[in-house]
């Protein structure tokens, strides 16, 4: 496929969990995310604050890495840009795995994400592309603020689709503004979410199990 000629950019909303005073506070972060043509870089803004751990880094690699393996993209002719929308953010952990595995797919393939478009899933190192089952707190922390931004943003869509990892403890009883819709790996979210499947490329990552 050919190189990403011109820029393209998609908001993309990241749910996160903080500790404050001992009680655990979810939020939604929104971020722009850009591809541009270059050399397969990651460029995080640092402007208004805003930071990034080395383990992010790390782990935005990983997935490029699992990129190159399963879709025929320009991913060595683009680099990915992400600017946080707010003032000091600081990109942390590894449970934007699924949003912005997705996000960067839609991007350099040209489909375009739904709005709004949520979904939250960690994919360790270790295990490749398969999400990680999120403990039921963690994740009803995260569905509650999800459910609150989609009554309040969007109060005449319905029931949205949000995508969580497969095996994730979470009540769906009062998620009266969600479809939460469980999938098992990156890929499979790619494919629920933007309709388009893997091609295998040459390179191998390692699956659960192995």
């Amino acid at each position: 496929m050919s190189p990403v000629s011109t820029p393209a950019s998609t908001p993309l909303l990241l749910f996160t969990q903080a500790d404050v005073a001992g009680h655990a506070l979810f939020r939604v972060v929104p971020v722009e995310v850009s591809v541009h043509p270059g050399q397969g870089r990651l460029w995080v803004d640092l402007s208004k604050g805003n930071a990034f751990t080395p383990a992010w880094q790390r782990h935005a690699q990983h997935l490029a890495a699992l990129g190159r393996a399963h879709y025929a993209l320009p991913w060595e002719q683009t680099d990915l840009h992400v600017s946080p929308r707010g003032r000091g953010v600081t990109l942390d952990g590894r449970s934007a795995s699924l949003p912005l595995f997705v996000a960067w797919v839609a991007l350099l393939s040209g489909r375009p994400l739904p709005s709004p478009f949520l979904g939250t899933g960690v994919a360790l190192d270790e295990h490749g592309e398969r999400l990680a089952p999120a403990p039921r707190e963690f994740l009803q922390g995260k569905l509650g603020v999800a459910q609150a931004y989609v009554k309040q943003v969007f109060p005449q869509a319905g029931r949205v689709p949000v995508y969580v990892p497969e095996g994730s403890g979470f009540d769906a009883g009062a998620l009266t503004a969600l479809d939460v819709r469980p999938v098992p790996t990156l890929t499979r979210a790619v494919s629920a979410v933007l309709g388009l499947e893997p091609v295998s490329v040459g390179i191998t990552t390692k699956q659960e199990g192995e």
